[in-house]
């Protein structure tokens, strides 16, 4: 008989009471009995690779050992109960530990929690002496490893120390003979010139003299002067981006890490990483930088600074790492802001005093504009170096290096500006809007409009539309994106609050540009001389409501409504694009004439990065789709790689000749197999109800419907938009496939005509082309009805006709877009109008067109030819012809709120007609300014002289006291004017206050009053130039327009995209992201342009403003500051 195994008694007693008291895991199991025919309950304790057992909690002494070495831990399915079992097997959970040797039955367990059961199963799984000796044996190379790269680094940098050293010996032993050199020059020249000298009457003294004054009025001296101020200025902005860095990390990195450290917590680890990656090594980075530049700071006038840069190339990578991961961090950052508890903790950071009321989202931007301001500042310090200098070569270098960085991080900030746009209006919502948390909505536009209730309607009057009160009870900041609309009211401090049913999809509404209704109510649209359209929401769940908007004037309610139809039709195509994407390789691979970014579009097709013009072109008459964005973006930027006849010729020939005109790969996708189209479209509905509640219209039907009482007639079933909008090709392509059967079976007498006022057709309706294009259109049908006869004669002529409907519909849909947005094109060039409108009057002559296309034709061509009555605002022009007659009154006349008015009014109207054309290219920075952008100078031309005419205003007073109280004065002219939100004018005065030669009248300033300092101080921090105008920026996203922001701003934010990022590619292609970044700085400065100033024009007020006659210039303002307060020798 074999005998027992004898172990160490009071020993496993000893190890037993320490895994009950320390034990990795401890609590109470169920055992099955050896039988298996009974589970006891028993507590235990597992220390290492040991499994204790006692009978309780209480008990002094293990009842049993279980060796776990070897042994595999599983999750074991619960057992088939008993029939006398009483037990709930439910909330019973199993494992087993099973030995790896023969002979042994392996040890069953159970627990009454899922979760306690995975923690003992993990908990047994790794308690084994193997694994932990291999885990130390690879960390112990691992250790090893680093240990030899270490010495090999010590080696290295010792190296490099003796090399340091032995160069600055060298250095001071150049220093010391250079010295010793320099004084015997000196030496010689004084025994010489030193006698000389000490004549009384010496010819040398005025010549010393003369030479030293011309070389300080020399071009080398005043270049040296300018060199020095951009080093300045360059440590003050370091000095700024240091701290924004310091705030980065300590406000929101290291609070975040501890956040995800904590028992519950709110973001992970891997996630932290992710939105701060190279975070904290880039500040310790521009600390090192920060430091050195103040140190050739501490030796100025010797100033150099290349090695410096030098320091910095080496370490671009590091950026470059943070630049590609930008885009995944903010969609991290707004996948984890969907968490209530992190959105919270992330409030509570951002509310820190330090942040200044800025977001995360903002700081991790910051770094993507450094490297183009450390360009811009080489380009000053180059233009300011001498060709000779020592420096010029490296400073070369570095400029080329760092603007092959900007291109990359242009590119990743023209992507994501659609993320960081969306998170910004969700915060500025109080209750919040999940929906922009969604990283695929694209923003499209927003503005100011007013909503008027149904019951409200045919009372309101255009008068009352600008009264005060209306206005505050009506008007809504209404934001579009692509698959919803948010409409807001304007709060306290610039929050926004969502009004009722104020998030709208757009794949439940129907747009109603033309509302009709009863008489009353035609009478008040009469009144509001048809600036109303109308959305009519039929929700999937709840009942359906009506939003009726009005714009301020028939240009801005036409870019709304073309804008909504637009995204609505792509919301309805997108259901079946996906399909479409992945059959064409040319929309996500690249080529040699495109090139395409991470991000998608609003049709979810990735963004062109770089395209050739033929691509671009291409794309534009793309029948499958048309991104709403790129739209914009085109149609912003196009006049920089091709012209407008270009463009027009290739929307005509797409309408002439659609079959050739269209790439073969778009015409295979177009008509797909009958299989493929049902992938793409799915079942049609059943019923009309579920036509209307159907997730996307249904396609396009050409059925030949008869009737014993009827002709033939054409019925078509299309998502169509107002005016002539683009049919979807996906759309499109089902005619071709069962389904026109199936709808005409479903409906054989009824015929679905296309409505013009609706964005798609909501139930079948019976109704008749009108008799005057009857003829024509009954031609047109009998023409494909003939084709019947042939199968594949006639499959051809549907396909051609669904074609040709789909091309005249798209150039219709893009020349509204153009026409409505972008009017001044047509305007400045009569020879492209007439050649639009002759080409809309021979569409309108097509036999085959169907109804609505004529009308949609018939719109453009109207909004073309007439005038747009808009805001009835008086004209710049008129201003200053009214203000050229007569003498201008004293400035003692008119009183700060007519003054601010009247400067308000004129600023708006100088700002408002700058054309869109001149933000590209820098124009307003080359020798020929005045003639690329002669707006854009007018417009700095008139803000130089506002600024001299308040500090002439201020001179020439005499007296000490009028002198205060003119300052006093214009402070509170420009206190009005931001309560105005004429941003302009601020800065216009502040800035004259902030001149030399009113600044250092300091008797003038002791006299002004503590309360006027307070109010000038809020004012220059408002248009503070500190963290890009941070504050200003704030203040806009803020306010409601009408609004005057300051021009500058956004030419320094154009200036950071042009430099270093050219138009083309080497390889000639369009670089279509930095046309998307420029198109959406436009898109701001459009939105504040096109909303107009109620405010009645002062003639005399008016004249004042813009009389020149009596302003002092620069040099002139100076000496009249000299005679009121002489310069002081100390």
């Amino acid at each position: 008989m074999q005998k027992g195994i004898r172990l160490n008694d009071g020993h496993v007693t000893y190890l037993g009471l320490l895994a009950k008291k320390d034990g990795t895991r401890r609590g109470c199991l169920s055992k099955r009995s050896s039988d298996n025919t009974k589970w006891h309950t028993k507590w235990f304790a597992l220390l290492q690779n040991m499994l204790f057992y006692f009978e309780s909690e209480s008990s002094s002494r293990p009842a049993g050992l279980y060796l776990l070495e070897g042994c595999v831990c599983d999750r074991a399915p619960s057992p088939k109960p008993s029939q006398s079992s009483k037990e709930c097997l439910e909330k019973q959970y199993y494992f087993t530990v099973n030995f790896t040797h023969e002979n042994q039955k392996a040890l069953e367990l159970r627990t009454e929690d899922v979760k306690d059961g995975d923690e003992w199963v993990a908990a047994i799984t790794h308690a084994s002496y193997r694994n932990l000796a291999t885990e130390h044996e690879t960390l112990m190379q691992k250790y090893l490893h680093l240990i030899q790269i270490v010495e090999t680094e010590k080696t290295v940098a010792k190296q490099l120390r003796q090399q340091i050293e032995d160069g600055e010996i060298e250095i001071e032993r150049l220093k010391s003979e250079y010295i010793l050199y320099l004084h015997k020059i000196c030496s010689t020249l004084f025994s010489v010139y030193l006698p000389m000298m000490q004549e009384r009457n010496s010819p040398l003294i005025p010549v010393w003299k003369t030479i030293i004054q011309d070389y300080i009025r020399s071009p080398h001296a005043e270049s040296m002067r300018k060199r020095n101020q951009v080093v300045f200025s360059m440590l003050d902005s370091e000095a700024e981006y240091v701290q924004q860095l310091h705030i980065l990390v300590n406000n929101f990195l290291r609070p975040l890490r501890m956040a995800a450290s904590s028992k519950k917590p709110p973001i992970t680890h891997d996630d932290v990483s992710s939105i701060f990656l190279n975070s904290e090594t880039i500040m310790f980075l521009h600390q090192i930088f920060y430091q050195g530049l103040k140190a050739r700071i501490a030796s100025w006038p010797t100033l150099v600074l290349a090695d410096l840069f030098d320091i910095l190339l080496p370490m671009l990578n590091i950026y470059q790492e943070f630049v590609r991961n930008h885009q995944y961090s903010l969609q991290i950052l707004a996948h984890c802001k969907q968490n209530r508890d992190f959105d919270k903790l992330l409030k509570q950071y951002e509310a820190k005093p330090d942040c200044e009321e800025r977001t995360l989202e903002t700081f991790l931007t910051y770094p993507m504009f450094q490297i183009p301001r450390y360009i811009l500042t080489l380009h000053e310090l180059l233009a300011h170096t001498p060709h000779e200098h020592v420096e010029r070569t490296s400073l070369d270098y570095a400029k080329s290096k760092l603007e092959e960085l900007s291109r990359i991080m242009h590119d990743e900030v023209s992507e994501t500006e659609n993320i960081r746009k969306n998170l910004a209006i969700e915060r500025m919502i109080v209750e919040g809007c999940e929906i922009l948390l969604d990283t695929s909505q694209t923003f499209v536009r927003q503005g100011s409009l007013i909503q008027v209730p149904m019951s409200e309607k045919g009372k309101i009057t255009r008068g009352r539309l600008g009264s005060l009160t209306l206005k505050k009870e009506g008007e809504r900041q209404c934001f579009l994106f692509s698959k919803h609309v948010i409409i807001c009211t304007r709060g306290s401090g610039g929050k926004l609050h969502l009004t009722k049913n104020g998030v709208v999809s757009l794949i439940d509404c129907t747009l109603l540009e033309d509302p009709e209704g009863t008489d009353d109510e035609y009478k008040g649209v009469q009144d509001m001389e048809h600036l109303d359209f109308k959305i009519v929401v039929e929700p999937k769940e709840g009942q359906s409501f009506t939003v009726i908007l009005v714009a301020s004037s028939r240009q801005e309610k036409s870019a709304w409504t073309s804008d909504i139809s637009q995204a609505r039709l792509l919301c309805s195509a997108l259901l079946c694009m996906h399909h479409v994407c992945l059959s064409d390789a040319s929309l996500y691979c690249d080529d040699v004439d495109i090139r395409f970014s991470k991000m998608m579009n609003s049709c979810k097709v990735l963004q062109i990065r770089y395209a050739s013009v033929e691509r671009l072109l291409e794309r534009l008459t793309d029948l499958r789709f048309l991104s709403i964005d790129f739209l914009n973006t085109f149609l912003h930027s196009y006049r920089v790689f091709t012209s407008a006849d270009v463009v027009l010729d290739k929307l005509i020939t797409i309408y002439k000749k659609p079959i050739s005109a269209i790439p073969a790969r778009s015409l295979e996708l177009f008509f797909a197999s009958s299989q493929n189209n049902k992938l793409l479209y799915g079942e049609p509905p059943k019923s009309p109800r579920a036509s209307r509640k159907f997730s996307s219209p249904p396609p396009l039907a050409i059925t030949k419907t008869s009737s014993p009482n009827r002709r033939r007639k054409l019925s078509l079933n299309i998502p169509i938009i107002t005016g002539g909008k683009a049919l979807d090709l996906a759309a499109l392509s089902c005619s071709s496939n069962g389904y026109a059967s199936m709808y005409s079976s479903m409906s054989p007498f009824s015929k679905t005509t296309l409505d013009i006022n609706k964005l798609y057709v909501t139930s079948p309706i019976t109704s008749k082309i009108p008799d005057e294009g009857e003829g024509k259109t009954d031609k047109a049908e009998e023409t494909i009805v003939s084709k019947q006869g042939n199968p594949a004669k006639g499959q051809n002529g549907d396909k051609e006709f669904v074609i040709r409907r789909a091309a005249t519909n798209r150039v219709l849909n893009v020349l509204r877009h153009w026409v409505s947005k972008h009017s001044q094109d047509f305007e400045s060039n009569t020879e492209l109008k007439l050649k639009v409108i002759a080409f809309l009057e021979e569409v309108m002559h097509d036999p085959e067109l169907l109804t609505q296309e004529r009308k949609a034709a018939a719109n453009i061509i109207r909004t073309l030819t007439q005038e747009d009555p808009g805001d009835n605002q008086i004209s710049l022009e008129e201003v200053t012809q009214l203000a050229s007659v007569g003498k201008a009154e004293a400035f003692e006349s008119h009183s700060a709120l007519e003054i601010a008015e009247q400067l308000t009014l004129l600023d708006h109207l100088v700002f408002k007609v700058i054309p869109y054309e001149e933000f590209f290219g820098q124009g307003w920075m080359k020798n020929d300014k005045n003639e690329r952008t002669p707006y854009i100078m007018k417009t700095t031309k008139h803000f130089n002289d506002i600024s001299n005419l308040i500090a002439t205003e201020i001179l020439r007073c005499d007296d000490v006291t009028t002198r205060v109280a003119v300052m006093e004065k214009w402070v509170a002219v420009a206190d009005i004017c931001r309560c105005l939100h004429n941003y302009n004018a601020v800065l216009e005065i502040t800035s004259s206050l902030n001149r030399s030669s009113v600044f250092r009248l300091k008797k003038t300033w002791l006299k002004v009053s503590k309360q006027t300092k307070t109010v000038i101080d809020k004012l220059q921090k408002l248009v503070s130039s500190e963290g890009r105008f941070k504050n200003l920026r704030e203040a806009l996203k803020n306010c409601d327009p009408p609004c005057v922001p300051y021009l500058g701003m956004y030419l320094t934010d154009l200036a950071f995209i042009e430099e270093g990022t050219p138009n083309y590619t080497e390889d000639k292609l369009v670089n279509f992201s930095k046309m998307r970044m420029i198109s959406h700085i436009i898109r701001e400065i459009r939105q504040f342009q096109q909303t107009a100033y109620k405010i009645d024009h002062q003639p005399m007020a008016a004249q004042y403003l813009l009389d020149n006659s009596s302003v002092l210039d620069e040099e002139s303002l100076y000496e009249a500051s000299l005679r009121i307060e002489p310069k002081v020798n100390n």
